[in-house]
Formats: C-alpha cells, structure tokens, sequence
C-alpha cells in the first residue's frame, strides 16, 4: 500500500524540510505503508491536484503567493466523502482561528517552523500509527529542538536554505527598493520559519517585524540589517 501526501507550500526550504523528515519516517513509525510525496505551492495548484482525490494526508502552509489556504477549506476539500485528513503549518494562530479551521475540517494545527519529531509523529498518528520513537527532552539548540538531534539532516537543510538566500535577497531587495511591501512581506514570511528552523531567532525575529510590517502595508526600514545576515550567513558557509 502507499500513503499518497499532498504538501501545499511555497516556500522551498520549508518544503525540503518536510521532504527530509519524510525520509525520517520509516525509522519512527516502521509499519506506515510507503510515502509518495507531492507538493503544489500555489491555490490554483492545490485545487487541480485535490479534486481528482485519493490523498490520504494534505499539509498546508495558510499563506501562499494567490491568498490563503483557507480558500480550500471553504471549498469544502476537507470535509467532503472521502477527503483526506488536513495538516495546517502557520507561525501562529489565536484559539479562535484553530476553532474555525477545526470546523472546516482540519485535523490538527502546527506551529511554524515545527520540530522533527513532533511533525513526524503527526503524519504518523494521522496515517494510523502510533510513533514508535519518545519525543526528546527540549533544548536550545536547533538540532535537537527542530531536528530530533540528527546533525546530518540539520547540516543538509542548512545548506539548502542558505544556498537559496541569494534568490531570497534578490527578491527582498527589489520590493524593499520599490516600496513593494506585498512582495516583502512574502519573503519575510518565508525566511521567518528557515531561519528559525537553522538556528538564527534574532534574523528570524527581524523577518516576522518585517512580515508584520507589511500586512500593514508598510516597508520595514529593518530589511537591509536583515539582509547583510543572510550575505554573512553565505559568505560564512562559502569560507
């Protein structure tokens, strides 16, 4: 048998992170059927690849570059015949909002960026297995909070996100530029979660100002401290 797994977000790294934790997951939940993993990072993707059906698992990123996933939810693709059960990753969510999503038919709600262990032990809970492995203690480093302690997948996402910073910058830039606080919010969002995942919380904390900055339709002034990080955290890693 194979679990069939729709991811919609459209963040890379984010999606990498998840692709990572899948190939984690036959050590922690060894009777789970097989993972074929997608992933859509757009509403319009999303809608083509939901209504033909047979996905066992969705996991959801709210915000995406042609508006919020709660679209889909509204369109009832969690509660029709059939439907698959829904994951939904946001930065952070009043009870209230876990209430309205719980109603459309979401079956558990993620802060993000979340850990290894903890998303592991979702999709193996949902797909119908207890997880076979105890979460670990907490702790401040990221490799044991975000990671479940393996240094390897920590190093490897680490350097897949900061080989993308360029792309990151690039886009920042322009938008901080042009006073474009739409697009800038976007990519604040994304970097917000990666670098909060790879162990950076004071650039993270500067990209969520940003982000929240933008959905005031403002342009932060702190983009460029935050982007002379993300060149030194290149710059590092090219050394």
């Amino acid at each position: 048998m194979t679990a069939r797994l729709l991811l919609i977000e459209d963040d890379a790294s984010i999606a990498r992170f998840v692709e990572l934790a899948l190939e984690e997951l036959p050590g922690h939940a060894p009777a789970l059927p097989r993972i074929e993993f997608n992933v859509v990072r757009t509403l319009a993707g999303a809608r083509q690849a939901l209504q033909p059906g047979g996905w066992h698992l969705v996991i959801s990123d709210l915000m995406l570059p042609d508006g919020s996933a709660e679209t889909l939810l509204t369109e009832g693709f969690a509660e029709a015949d059939g439907a698959p059960r829904w994951v939904v990753f946001s930065a952070g969510l009043q009870e209230n909002r876990r209430a309205a999503l719980a109603a459309r038919g979401v079956a558990r709600t993620l802060r993000k960026p979340v850990g290894l262990i903890e998303l592991l032990d979702t999709v193996a809970e949902l797909l119908g297995q207890t997880p076979s492995l105890p979460p670990p203690p907490a702790a401040d480093d990221p490799v044991q909070r975000h990671f479940g302690g393996d240094r390897a997948l920590f190093e490897s996402f680490r350097a897949g996100c900061i080989s993308r910073f360029s792309d990151d910058l690039a886009q920042g830039d322009a938008a901080y530029s042009g006073g474009d606080a739409a697009t800038l919010r976007r990519v604040a969002h994304g970097l917000k979660a990666v670098l909060e995942l790879i162990g950076h919380p004071d650039l993270a904390a500067r990209a969520r100002a940003i982000e929240d900055a933008g959905a005031q339709g403002h342009v932060d002034p702190g983009w460029p401290a935050l982007a002379q990080g993300l060149s030194q955290l290149g710059a590092q890693r090219r050394r």
